[in-house]
């Protein structure tokens, strides 16, 4: 087992790349895990500066809705410009003396602030309301009345559903996110070695030793296999200790199934590459592509719901595009038949990636007698 054992002794020099992918990882896992998982609403209430010119009624119906809403400032008019420039205040509202017949407030907001648009929003609204009950017969005062009565009502939002939510969507970021990492990581080590023995004058020597070639290909192979299964089982150890993995959650079974499926396939798809390519550098570029560019186009990073169709057609070219799906689906119908369509689909790039790797060794045989 020479050759398989020099395989990690190559594999072994790159660790410091290897290890740093894995640590990145973590502290993105980290991140993401202590992010607030509140499911209840807080409303930001901005501080506003807002002068009733008006004294009616309606403005002062307008001030108390303004005044939950927000948090009013009083300051000098004068300083006001100077508040919404370094946005001390988020908006400037001044309601005129001829309020009541406009139904039009003074509004300034400050310079790319969010919360200045929302209340605007909340003026509109209110202003919506009374016009709304006057349309219908009812006076400007019973308007008001009801209007900051139907305003008041808060209504409480609940998630009825089977799944915890907070727990899939970590299941699910985790084994979206591997995608990236069982890439970067076998199409590194793989690329290296593959690259390593294409040396011509490496092969030469190989051509002329007393190991027969089919033995030599053979530990290669199995250096191959190994890597990949490595690679994957430290992922599926961390996320069993990290998440307190429940064997009985079919869901998770079969996205370890899928990942196991994907590492295969993307262990094929090192092999592939690095028989087109000779060169050392230009094959760690190209992974680096290869890795990144699927992962962004298939959904590793962000929700494939929330993609243009135009990156998700191009992401189909990539296993991790089915790969990803997968995850995706069995959220909604954890069965092996959901996602037995897309495994073919990887095992088939597999298949398709192992006929031009041979095609290509061919002709790198043929080149080197």
């Amino acid at each position: 087992m020479r050759v398989f054992k020099n395989y990690f002794k190559i594999a072994m020099a790159h660790k410091v790349a290897i290890i740093l992918y894995t640590l990145i990882f973590l502290a993105i896992l980290s991140f993401s895990t202590k992010s607030d998982k509140n499911a209840f609403y807080t409303n930001v209430r901005p501080n506003i500066y807002l002068k009733d010119e008006a004294k009616t009624d309606l403005s002062k119906g307008l001030y108390d809705y303004l005044d939950k809403k927000a948090v009013i400032k009083k300051m000098d008019e004068d300083l006001v410009e100077d508040k919404l420039f370094y946005q001390i205040i988020s908006a400037s509202l001044v309601i005129p003396k001829d309020f009541d017949q406009t139904r039009k407030v003074n509004f300034k907001q400050a310079p790319d602030d969010m919360y200045g648009m929302a209340v605007k929003e909340h003026v509109n609204q209110y202003l919506s309301q009374v016009d709304a009950y006057e349309k219908v017969g009812f006076a400007t005062n019973e308007a008001i009345k009801y209007t900051n009565k139907d305003l008041a009502k808060q209504v409480d939002v609940k998630i009825k559903s089977k799944i915890d939510l907070a727990k899939e969507d970590n299941s699910v970021f985790y084994f979206n996110f591997i995608n990236y990492l069982i890439l970067a990581q076998v199409l590194l080590i793989v690329s290296t070695i593959v690259s390593v023995y294409k040396k011509k004058s490496l092969a030469m020597r190989n051509a002329v030793s007393p190991m027969p070639r089919a033995r030599m290909n053979l530990e290669l192979i199995l250096g191959h296999i190994s890597t990949g299964l490595i690679v994957w089982a430290l992922y599926i150890l961390l996320f069993v200790i990290l998440y307190k993995y429940d064997f009985s959650a079919a869901h998770i079974n079969l996205m370890m199934v899928n990942s196991l499926v994907f590492t295969i396939s993307v262990v094929t798809m090192a092999v592939f590459i690095s028989s087109l390519i000779s060169n050392e550098n230009t094959i760690q570029g190209v992974m680096q592509v290869v890795s990144l560019g699927s992962s962004f186009l298939c959904g590793a990073f962000v929700p494939q719901a929330l993609l243009s169709k135009t990156a998700l057609t191009l992401g189909k070219i990539f296993p991790s595009y089915y790969y990803i799906k997968n995850n995706e689906m069995v959220l909604e119908n954890p069965s092996f038949g959901t996602i037995l369509p897309n495994i073919g689909i990887m095992l088939a790039f597999s298949l398709v990636f192992i006929l031009i790797s041979m095609g290509m060794k061919t002709k790198v045989k043929d080149k080197i007698s």
